[in-house]
């Protein structure tokens, strides 16, 4: 058994962002070069995570509204469950849908993005994924009281 003290160790949450158009392409986590307008599915692994961090929020914002697709279905998670943090939601109108943090501590697996078009090519848009977390065992500062 161990002799607990108060913590005394503060840091501040990190910020990671993954922003991408409908044009834009990227190699996926099959090693093959998709878009993100094609209907269907593309999986990519978009922001890297150390070991040890915790996912605290984070949002899917749709910048740039998106055309042609009937529905434009973004997940967020990681390689260990693809939903972790967000199942498919419609992000074809411009605005916000909040990440869903799930007190994960994380062992290194980077933020995985699922996008899928339904219907038809997506011919517009543009869509920023930011994850804000917390690294476990980092201090920024001391607190003396």
């Amino acid at each position: 058994m161990s002799k607990l003290i108060a913590s005394r160790g503060a840091q501040y949450p990190l910020v990671a962002e993954f922003t991408f158009k409908f044009d834009d392409t990227m190699v996926d986590i099959n090693g093959v070069l998709k878009d993100f307008k094609t209907v269907g599915s593309t999986v990519v692994d978009a922001i890297n995570l150390p070991i040890g961090a915790i996912v605290t929020g984070g949002e899917v914002v749709t910048e740039t509204a998106v055309g042609g697709s009937t529905a434009y279905n973004v997940s967020v998670g990681d390689s260990g469950n693809a939903t972790r943090y967000l199942s498919a939601t419609d992000r074809v109108a411009a605005g916000r849908t909040a990440l869903v943090p799930t007190g994960y501590v994380g062992n290194g697996e980077q933020i995985r993005v699922t996008v899928a078009p339904t219907g038809a090519a997506a011919t517009a848009g543009k869509v920023t994924v930011r994850v804000q977390y917390i690294v476990r065992n980092r201090v920024n500062e001391t607190q003396t009281h």
